[in-house]
């Protein structure tokens, strides 16, 4: 029943307009805990999160006390498939879960982008029903305060990270539990832009950006408009080309000599000559940073400093993971000593990925645990 159920919620979605499409819904294949500071429990059996089929992944009983919450249970490989050429427009994600005790709650539910925990908070601290139901997070519209490309989208670290709460006041044995989490995206093609837009991309060239687009059936279009950003919300042109407004297909090229450290976002904003525009698909580049990003030594013994180069003194966050990819922990820092209570229980070789405050990835690497 709760499969038909989800079914017939998809077939609805799918009606409700000829030009919105989308992905889904699907479920996870990628199943892990990552630690949230102060938890009291990690979630177990986090594989069963993955079909709804009444096989449960739980945390047990939370402890009696006020602000007791657990660990993230993280859900990304949803293996999405959106077209390359898709402008993202919402994210709904379904989470079934129950607490046969009623007394279990939400306490976080955020997206992953690319492995991280980021975003909107759409948690509202909502109980668990007692008996297994479909809670809906996010929707057509929702871009879960992130800006998206289906490249974002299709990467395996994209999914959600969910942290289960006791409910205030309550002191019985909670009993919260997750079934299956699905996601579903809507998005928009590429062809209802004004001109039919076969390509766009960029690609590093040493410490420049290359720039192509080909396009096919140009008419009454004034010029091309290359925007940048830092961020993928706030864009600036830096740089117009003239529409050559061909029929047939036409390539276009433009370099970004001055590109952005860290993770650049560009777009195509193309103009008509009455003056109305549109924008094609985001595509990002990602650059080094103007200083290198090290964490050292590689070898590193326990008991002692570990270091991360960070002249500017900025907020970066180590993401560290084991040897089958599986997340281990996080230390954040805004000098040159990295907190190691992440790989005070490892040994061997670890990996681990460097982002700034604004979840821009600066570098990764890997080091020896001794």
């Amino acid at each position: 029943m709760k499969a038909i159920l989800l079914f017939c919620i998809s077939v609805f979605s799918i009606s409700f307009s000829n030009a919105q499409q989308l992905k889904g819904p699907k479920s996870g294949g990628g199943f892990s805990n990552e630690s949230l500071p102060g938890s009291n429990r990690s979630w177990v059996a986090v594989e069963n999160a993955n079909g709804s089929d009444d096989q449960y992944s739980d945390f047990s009983n939370l402890n009696n006390s006020s602000n007791s919450y657990t660990d993230y249970i993280l859900i990304n490989k949803f293996l999405l498939d959106v077209p390359m050429d898709a402008i993202i427009t919402g994210i709904e994600i379904n989470v079934e879960r129950s607490d046969p005790n009623a007394n279990t709650a939400d306490y976080s539910v955020k997206i992953l982008k690319y492995g991280i925990v980021s975003g909107d908070e759409k948690s509202t601290g909502a109980t668990y029903p007692a008996a297994d139901t479909y809670t809906t997070y996010g929707g057509n519209g929702d871009l879960w305060g992130e800006v998206w490309t289906p490249d974002m989208i299709n990467d395996n670290g994209f999914g959600i990270a969910i942290s289960a709460q006791r409910l205030s006041g309550q002191t019985g044995q909670t009993n919260g539990r997750i079934d299956d989490v699905t996601i579903t995206i809507f998005y928009d093609q590429a062809s209802t832009l004004p001109v039919s837009l076969v390509s766009f991309s960029a690609k590093k060239n040493n410490g420049s950006i290359n720039l192509t687009w080909t396009t096919d059936d140009e008419a009454n279009l004034s010029h091309y408009e290359l925007q940048r950003s830092a961020d993928g919300r706030n864009f600036s042109t830096i740089v117009s080309v003239q529409s050559k407004n061909n029929v047939s297909r036409t390539n276009y090229a433009a370099i970004d000599n001055k590109p952005l450290n860290g993770i650049g976002y560009y777009r195509l904003k193309m103009v008509e000559t009455d003056g109305g525009a549109n924008f094609s698909r985001i595509v990002t580049v990602q650059l080094a940073t103007g200083n290198s990003i090290a964490v050292y030594p590689t070898i590193w013994k326990k008991g002692s400093a570990l270091y991360i180069s960070n002249p500017n003194n900025e907020m970066l966050n180590a993401y560290f993971f084991n040897s089958a990819g599986q997340h281990i922990g996080r230390s954040a820092t805004i000098n040159s000593t990295l907190p190691t209570n992440p790989l005070n229980s490892q040994k061997g070789i670890i990996y681990f990925k460097i982002t700034n405050a604004h979840g821009q990835q600066l570098g990764t690497g890997s080091l020896l645990v001794d």
